[in-house]
């Protein structure tokens, strides 16, 4: 598909922030619908099929010294369909409660720790600043954790919602829409090093 790394971030970035805005009104009392229930884990597989294919969305746009990377978006991809899945079994089953929760929660933590310690490619900005961007939108995946922790007993049956989650939800696709590795807000900057090896 010839996509650079910036515009899967931000791909990644407008998905969750459409999905957060739903999430949002239903948690407003302002939109209902079983349908709803599943944009979670339609976001969930959306973001892991993505990972998966992530070399072929690339193409011949993929950044240089990217292997290790490729390894840990395959990692998460698989994570995110399986817990995909369970929200689906979740939502058709109209269970709710923490156990049920647990591999929605796993998987945000698992993501979180991907971005945290996420290895870096070659690209035309500091590595600090690609490291400090990782590091955020990894803060802000426990965060979510923490919120889709401690509102696993909310009925399906109740029209209003906390509003941490979705929020959170969307706090992170906007990390991911303003994510840059030189060729956006930025402009294009001499790479500061010859290699990106990881943090």
């Amino acid at each position: 598909m010839g996509l650079t790394s910036e515009q899967v971030h931000w791909i990644f970035g407008a998905a969750l922030v459409m999905g957060a805005l739903l999430l949002l009104l239903r948690a407003l009392g302002r939109l209902e619908g079983r349908w709803v229930d599943f944009v979670v884990p339609g976001l969930l597989g959306l973001l892991g099929v993505e990972l998966l294919l992530d070399p072929l969305v690339h193409g011949t746009a993929g950044p240089g010294n990217y292997a290790k990377e490729t390894a840990q978006h395959f990692a998460l991809g698989g994570v995110l369909i399986a817990a995909s899945a369970a929200e689906f079994v979740r939502v058709i089953r109209r269970r709710e409660g923490l156990l049920w929760r647990i591999p929605l929660v796993a998987s945000l933590l698992i993501a979180a720790g991907v971005f945290l310690f996420h290895a870096q490619h070659d690209s035309n900005v500091p590595m600090l600043l690609l490291m400090t961007q990782h590091r955020v939108i990894g803060a802000t995946l426990i965060a979510a954790a923490i919120a889709a922790f401690l509102t696993a007993s909310e009925e399906t049956s109740s029209p209003r919602r906390s509003l941490a989650f979705p929020l959170l939800i969307l706090v992170l696709g906007a990390e991911f829409l303003i994510y840059t590795e030189g060729g956006s807000i930025f402009g294009s900057s001499a790479p500061q090093g010859s290699s990106r090896m990881g943090h």
